[in-house]
C-alpha cells in the first residue's frame, strides 16, 4: 500500500473524502455538547458562538427582506452575507441552522488544495496526514468550528488553492492553471479583501521565483500580469473581461507573447496598480498589527485615545508554547513539521512560494494569535512530508544485531517511565506549559518500544502500520483532546437574547443602543437598531464615548448618549475632511465654542446642560451583567488624559476567594481582602481600608446591604449573593470613581435618576434605560 505506483486517482478522491468527513465530523463534536444546555438555544435553534458572526447574519437578514436602513452599517450584499443569502434561497434549510452549519462543511474544504498540492509531488499519502492533522489543528478548528459563523470558514481554503494553482503552473505549465490562478484570486479578495497583503506577497514572491528559476518560461510572467490585474480595484467583470481577452490571445496567438510584449504588459498594469492606491491596504495593515498604531483613531486632531490593540488579545504577543500548540496541536508535533518542512523546501523548490502564508503565521508572535491560522496547512505539509520519508526509510531499512536494538528499546522503555512519572506528577500538583510536550514524549518513547520489537521480529510491515498509526496520533491526539476541552458557549444565552428581542419591538429602527462594542453585534442582529461601535468600529476613538456614558455620573452620561449619537448621525453626511468626520469630540467643542476639553466634559454633569442639536431618535442604554467582569477596560477608554494618552488610574476589580490563610481571603486576581474585611491589599501590596461592604442580593428589585467600615476608606467591597450565569466574580472591588458611575449604579442598585431615564427593561442577565432628555 505504501508504493507510490499503487496511488491511482481513485486514491486521491478517496483521501479527499475521508480527510473531509473526518473534518466535518470532528466539528459536530461541538454541537452534540452544546444541545444539551438550553441557555444556547433561540427560536428552537443553537445559536452562534462568533461575535462577528452576526453582522453577516444582520447583513443576510436584510438582504431576505431587501433593505436596511441609512446609516446602519449593516453587511448587506457582504460576501458572507451574500453566499448565505443565496443558500437559503437555494435550499430547504431555516436560517438559523445554514449560520450554524455553513463553517463546519465549508472549512473542511481546506483538506482538498493540501492533498492536491501533496499529489503534485506524488505524495498523496504525505496530503492525507497533512489534511487531518491541518483541519483540526487547534487555531484552525477554534476559528471554523460549529457555530463560528465567519469569513474565516474560507480564509486560508482560498490562498491554499491560489498556492495550488502557482505550483500546479510551475510544474506543469498549463492554460488551466493559468486562467484558474486570477479567478481564484478575485473571489479570495471579494470574499476576504483584506487578504490583498497576502496575495501580493505571493504574487511578488512569485515573481522573484520565476526570475531564479524559471527566467525563460513566459507563461510565469503572464500570470504575474495576471495577478496584478486581479489585485487591480476594478469591478470582476471587467477583471473577467480583460483576462479572458489576454487569455484567448495567448492561448491562439503565443507566438505574439514575446518577452518585450510580456514586459509592456506587466509595465502597464503595475503603474495601474500603484496609482490606484494598490499598496493603500499593506500600508494600513503593518501599522495596525505590527507597529500598533492606532492611527486614525488615536491621532484624531488633537486628542491622544486609548489604543484599542492593547486590550485586543489577538493582536498581542503570544509566547512560543501557544504558538507551537495552535499550529500543530502540540510543540513536538510542531519540531517534527517544522524540520519536514525544511526537507521538503529543500528538494521541491516551488514549495518556497507558500513562504507567504508561513511568515504569516509566524508573525503572530508579534502580530497576535490570529495570524497562526495562516501557518497551519503549510507546517502540516511539513509533518507529512517527514512522514512519507520515514515510511520510505522504513522500507529500504537494514536490520541491525538484535543485542544492539534491545538496547535502543531498554533506553527508550526508561525514557517513557521517566516521562510519564513526571507527567502525572506535574499534572496532581502543577499546571504547566509542559504538560503537552511531555505527553506528547510519552507518546513518542512508547511508540519507539513497539517498532524495535517489531525489527527484532523482522516485521516490516507491522513497522510501516505503527509508524503511520503513530503519525496520524501524535497530531489527532492532541487535536481531538483540544476538541473535547474547546466548549465555547454561544455569544449570548437564552435570556439575553429574549432581551433583545423584548426590545426590538420596544425600539425603532432608526433608534440607537449605547452599549459596549463587544455587544454591538448580536443588539443590531436581535434588536434591529444602531449601535455606536461595533467588533468593526471600535478604534480609540469610538470608544471614548461609550465608554464614557458607561463609566461617569449619570447626569454625564445622559448628556454624552444624546451628543454621541445625535453627532454620529451628522457625521455620516459630512464631507470625508470635515471635523465632524474625523473626530467628533472635536466636533462637539467647535460647536459649544469650548477649547479646553476638560472644561468642556465638566460641563456635561450639568443637568439643565443644553444641547443644541435637536433631537432626531430615541437613545437607550444597554447594561448586561457580563459587563462587570471587562468593565474596567472599558472604563479605561475614556479615564484618561486626552493630551497624553496616558490612563487616570481607578480601581475595578472582579474576583472570587481562593482560599483562607493566615486572616486574609486569598482573591483570584492575587489580591487579599482581610477576614473582618476591614482592609484590602492588591497583587503590588499596596493597602486600602474598606469604606464599605455591600452585599447584593438582587439587582432586579435593587435589594442589597450596606455595612460601613471606614468613613475615611478609599474601595467599596460588593459581595454578590446573586448568582450571574454570565459573570465571573463573587466579589467586586472598586474606589468611589467607579462606584459613583452609572453602570455600578443604575446596574446594582436600580439607582437611577427618574427625570433622566425609563428602565425600560429590568432583568438579572441585562438592563435597558431609556433616556429621556
Amino acid at each position: 500500500m505504501f508504493k507510490k505506483e499503487n496511488f491511482k486517482n481513485y486514491h486521491l478522491f478517496l483521501f479527499i473524502i475521508l480527510a473531509y468527513s473526518f473534518s466535518v465530523l470532528c466539528r459536530f463534536y461541538w454541537v452534540w455538547w452544546a444541545s444539551d444546555f438550553d441557555e444556547f438555544y433561540f427560536n428552537h435553534q443553537l445559536m452562534i458562538m462568533s461575535n462577528d458572526g452576526y453582522v453577516f447574519a444582520e447583513g443576510a437578514r436584510d438582504m431576505l427582506a431587501g433593505f436596511h436602513q441609512p446609516n446602519d452599517l449593516s453587511y448587506y450584499g457582504s460576501s458572507l452575507s451574500t453566499l448565505t443569502y443565496y443558500i437559503y434561497k437555494f435550499t430547504p434549510f431555516s436560517f438559523e441552522i445554514i449560520i450554524l452549519y455553513m463553517s463546519t462543511f465549508f472549512s473542511s474544504l481546506i483538506v482538498i488544495p493540501i492533498i492536491l498540492i501533496a499529489n503534485e509531488y506524488k505524495q498523496p499519502l504525505m496530503g492525507l496526514i497533512a489534511a487531518t492533522l491541518a483541519s483540526i489543528a487547534n487555531s484552525y478548528y477554534n476559528r471554523t468550528m460549529s457555530g463560528y459563523y465567519d469569513t474565516d470558514m474560507l480564509v486560508i481554503v482560498l490562498p491554499m488553492f491560489v498556492l495550488f494553482f502557482i505550483i500546479r503552473l510551475v510544474i506543469h505549465k498549463d492554460l488551466l492553471s493559468l486562467i484558474l490562478l486570477p479567478i481564484t484570486m478575485i473571489f479570495y479578495l471579494w470574499w476576504y479583501p483584506s487578504s490583498y497583503t497576502l496575495n501580493c506577497a505571493f504574487m511578488g514572491l512569485f515573481l522573484i521565483y520565476t526570475y531564479v528559476f524559471h527566467r525563460k518560461d513566459n507563461i510565469a510572467y503572464l500570470a504575474i500580469i495576471f495577478m496584478m490585474i486581479a489585485l487591480a480595484p476594478f469591478a470582476w467583470f471587467y477583471q473577467l473581461a480583460l483576462l479572458a481577452l489576454i487569455f484567448a490571445l495567448f492561448a491562439f496567438k503565443n507566438e505574439w507573447f514575446k518577452i518585450r510584449l510580456i514586459a509592456i504588459l506587466g509595465a502597464l498594469t503595475l503603474i495601474l496598480l500603484i496609482f490606484s492606491g494598490g499598496l493603500d491596504p499593506i500600508i494600513y495593515q503593518l501599522q495596525f498589527y505590527i507597529f500598533k498604531n492606532d492611527a486614525i483613531g488615536n491621532l484624531a486632531q488633537n486628542f491622544v485615545y486609548f489604543n484599542v490593540n492593547e486590550t485586543i488579545q489577538e493582536v498581542g504577543d503570544i509566547d512560543w508554547t501557544v504558538f507551537m500548540q495552535r499550529i500543530s496541536t502540540n510543540e513536538l508535533t510542531f519540531i517534527i513539521a517544522f524540520i519536514g518542512l525544511i526537507w521538503l523546501l529543500r528538494e521541491h523548490k516551488s514549495m518556497i512560494l507558500a513562504l507567504p502564508m508561513l511568515a504569516l503565521g509566524f508573525l503572530a508572535l508579534k502580530g497576535g494569535l490570529r495570524f497562526t491560522i495562516y501557518a497551519v496547512p503549510i507546517m502540516a505539509l511539513g509533518y507529512g512530508y517527514i512522514g512519507v520519508k520515514i515510511l520510505n526509510f522504513i522500507q529500504n531499512i537494514e536490520l541491525k544485531k538484535e543485542e544492539k536494538i534491545r538496547k535502543y528499546q531498554l533506553f527508550s522503555l526508561i525514557l517513557f517511565a521517566l516521562c510519564s512519572v513526571v507527567y502525572l506528577v506535574l499534572n496532581l500538583f502543577y499546571t504547566t506549559y509542559f504538560n503537552s510536550l511531555l505527553l506528547a514524549f510519552i507518546l513518542l518513547f512508547c511508540f519507539m518500544v513497539a517498532i524495535m520489537e517489531f525489527l527484532i521480529q523482522k516485521k516490516q510491515k507491522r513497522v510501516k502500520i505503527a509508524t503511520l498509526s503513530f503519525l496520524f496520533s501524535l497530531g489527532l491526539v492532541f487535536g481531538l483532546k483540544h476538541i473535547y476541552e474547546y466548549k465555547a458557549p454561544s455569544v449570548f444565552i437564552q435570556s439575553e437574547t429574549e432581551i433583545l428581542n423584548r426590545l426590538k419591538g420596544i425600539a425603532d429602527r432608526e433608534d440607537y443602543v449605547v452599549a459596549w462594542w463587544d455587544y454591538g453585534y448580536p443588539i443590531r442582529y436581535y434588536s434591529d437598531v444602531k449601535t455606536l461601535v461595533d467588533g468593526g468600529k471600535h478604534l480609540g476613538k469610538d470608544n471614548f464615548f461609550p465608554s464614557f456614558v458607561l463609566s461617569k455620573d449619570q447626569i454625564s452620561a445622559a448628556n454624552m448618549a444624546r451628543l454621541s449619537v445625535e453627532y454620529t448621525e451628522k457625521g455620516f453626511y459630512a464631507p470625508q475632511n470635515d471635523i465632524l468626520r474625523n473626530d467628533l469630540l472635536q466636533a462637539m467643542m467647535k460647536d459649544c465654542n469650548a477649547s479646553n476639553v476638560d472644561l468642556f466634559l465638566y460641563d456635561l454633569r450639568d443637568k439643565n446642560y443644553n444641547i443644541s442639536t435637536p433631537k432626531t431618535r430615541d437613545v437607550y442604554i444597554y447594561m448586561p451583567a457580563r459587563m462587570m467582569n471587562i468593565f474596567s477596560t472599558v472604563a479605561t477608554f475614556s479615564n484618561i488624559d486626552l493630551s497624553t494618552g496616558e490612563v487616570n488610574p481607578f480601581i475595578f476589580r472582579v474576583t472570587r476567594a481562593v482560599l483562607q490563610n493566615n486572616g486574609e481571603f486569598i482573591l483570584s486576581d492575587g489580591s487579599k481582602l482581610s477576614e473582618d474585611f476591614r482592609i484590602w491589599r492588591d497583587d503590588e501590596n499596596n493597602t486600602y481600608a474598606v469604606k464599605e461592604i455591600i452585599e447584593i442580593n438582587s439587582v432586579t428589585t435593587g435589594d442589597y446591604k450596606v455595612t460601613p467600615m471606614d468613613t475615611q476608606g478609599k474601595v467599596y467591597v460588593f459581595f454578590l449573593k446573586e448568582q450571574f450565569q454570565t459573570a465571573q466574580g463573587q466579589f467586586i472591588i472598586m474606589d468611589e470613581k467607579m462606584f459613583n458611575s452609572a453602570f455600578v449604579q443604575m446596574f446594582f442598585f436600580n439607582n437611577y435618576d427618574k427625570d433622566l431615564y425609563d428602565l425600560i427593561i429590568n432583568d438579572k442577565n441585562a438592563k435597558v434605560f431609556k433616556i429621556k432628555k
